[in-house]
């Protein structure tokens, strides 16, 4: 639909004049509008998706000015609209013969043709639209963008925003679109650049600053980024994800008190919002504050019992109290719940290692890798029972099979030296070891920590040599 339609009613009047129609209508008394008082009811009507008094107010249009053209455009707005794109090509054919504004034709000839996945005449159409454009052209363009924008074409999208931007280079739709779009195709700088660009025009918009804090988020500016929330918050106070997000991103880098204020602050805002006491009980469990952490844990539950989390960080503190069999129970309940979550697998293969439940350990972690193969956690976890159980062939092949995944984790190539070098092979254990010092200075340390090293000081001095 035309985004900027050139009205000569504001929207009080088009309201009015709509409510002064449908009474008409229901009176059933003979009446008469204008062209352009009925193309403002028919707006009314398209631009609220009320298309079936669409329908019927271009009926009764086109039987007082059967010859007026722009009631047969906005009848091919209505057919596109209803996914009649046949029908409306027909009308549209024939009005680029006819009709004094063919940009706008070309426009709707073009969106018809997007929508008939027939890509190639869509932007041969909307090409000619804008050459055929003889005002506002930059608006033009931006409606061309968002016809992809909206379906996720974003690199055509684009094309058409960065024309806009250079039409009017400081329409703030343009600019956010711009940057979102960058941000979803992971063009992160070129995002940041023009939510930036936003700013110094626009340094009051909460949205900007909220999307400017995910960007930062991305490029692993946390302070930056827990800064934009903070600006997107001082401009409205009630803007809660931003809460959410700031008090997320802290946790994430371990300020873990400054993240409980903040999820203190979004309880009041969000009293019945199951999440934020359950993240709120993460980071008091994360600062050993257990009890605390039960009680908000507990209050999860108490608003949503089908919670899983909240059962998972119940079994996490069970554990952590050395009591694994209360842990196993309520770990157990979590994957009950949702039976895919990689870290209730990962905390169930731990509680049972410790328990001295080898077998059933081995299963939780296998059951990790094939919920979230890109994690090392688990394979880690996997080569140390290997490792207890004196299965080094296991652990130089489950490392192979994994081929370069995890090239730059220090902690496998620590492993797989320790199941070499107790396989009696000292020099690939020590080729392993060069890799891992190079990634991680301290990983000489981890490896000695895993491996007892007797009466080998030849190895210990070839280590110091790395």
């Amino acid at each position: 639909m035309k985004d900027d339609r050139d009205y000569s009613y504001n929207e009080i009047e088009t309201f009015e004049l709509v409510q002064k129609y449908e009474e008409l209508i229901r009176q059933n008394k003979s009446f008469f509008f204008d062209v352009l008082e009925f193309e403002a009811i028919i707006n009314y009507y398209l631009d609220n998706e009320e298309l079936a008094n669409a329908s019927e107010s271009i009926r009764v249009a086109i039987g007082m000015h059967p010859y007026s053209s722009e009631i047969q455009l906005l009848k091919a707005e209505l057919f596109i609209t209803e996914k009649k794109y046949s029908d409306a090509l027909v009308i549209l054919d024939f009005l680029e013969q006819i009709h004094a504004e063919k940009s706008e034709v070309l426009f709707l000839k073009g969106q018809a043709f997007f929508n008939m996945n027939n890509f190639i005449k869509a932007d041969e159409n909307f090409a000619k639209s804008i050459e055929a454009c003889t005002e506002e052209k930059s608006e033009l363009v931006y409606r061309i963008s968002s016809i992809y924008f909206v379906e996720e074409e974003l690199n055509t999208a684009i094309r058409y925003l960065l024309e806009a931007h250079r039409l009017d280079p400081n329409h703030f739709a343009t600019l956010f679109d711009l940057a979102y779009s960058f941000e979803k195709i992971n063009e992160i700088e070129k995002s940041y650049y023009y939510y930036n660009k936003l700013l110094d025009l626009y340094p009051f918009t909460q949205n900007v600053w909220y999307n400017l804090g995910i960007v930062l988020t991305k490029q692993g500016k946390f302070d930056e980024a827990i800064e934009a929330y903070d600006y997107c918050i001082a401009i409205d106070p009630e803007y809660n994800s931003a809460y959410h997000n700031k008090a997320n991103t802290l946790a994430s880098i371990e300020r873990y008190k400054e993240a409980t204020s903040v999820f203190q602050e979004l309880i009041l805002l969000e009293p019945e919002n199951p999440r934020i006491y359950c993240s709120l009980g993460e980071c008091y469990e994360k600062t050993e504050k257990f009890e605390q952490a039960l009680e908000m844990y507990n209050k999860t539950i108490s608003i949503d019992p089908a919670f899983a989390e909240a059962y998972y960080g119940i079994g996490i503190i069970m554990n952590e109290r050395k009591q694994p069999n209360l842990a196993l129970d309520f770990i157990k309940k979590s994957i009950a719940l949702e039976s895919e979550q990689y870290d209730f697998w990962l905390g169930l293969g731990k509680v049972y290692y410790e328990l001295n439940n080898i077998e059933e350990a081995l299963k939780a972690y296998r059951e990790a890798t094939i919920l979230n193969p890109d994690e090392p956690d688990a394979y880690l976890a996997l080569a140390e029972i290997y490792l207890y159980q004196e299965k080094f062939r296991d652990v130089e092949c489950m490392f192979d099979e994994l081929g370069p995944k995890f090239e730059g984790n220090a902690s496998m190539k620590v492993l797989n030296a320790a199941a070499l070098y107790l396989s009696h092979r000292r020099k690939e254990a020590l080729d392993e070891l060069k890799v891992a010092k190079r990634i991680d200075p301290t990983s000489i340390d981890d490896f000695f920590s895993i491996v007892s090293v007797i009466n080998d000081d030849d190895f210990v001095n070839q280590t110091k040599q790395l």
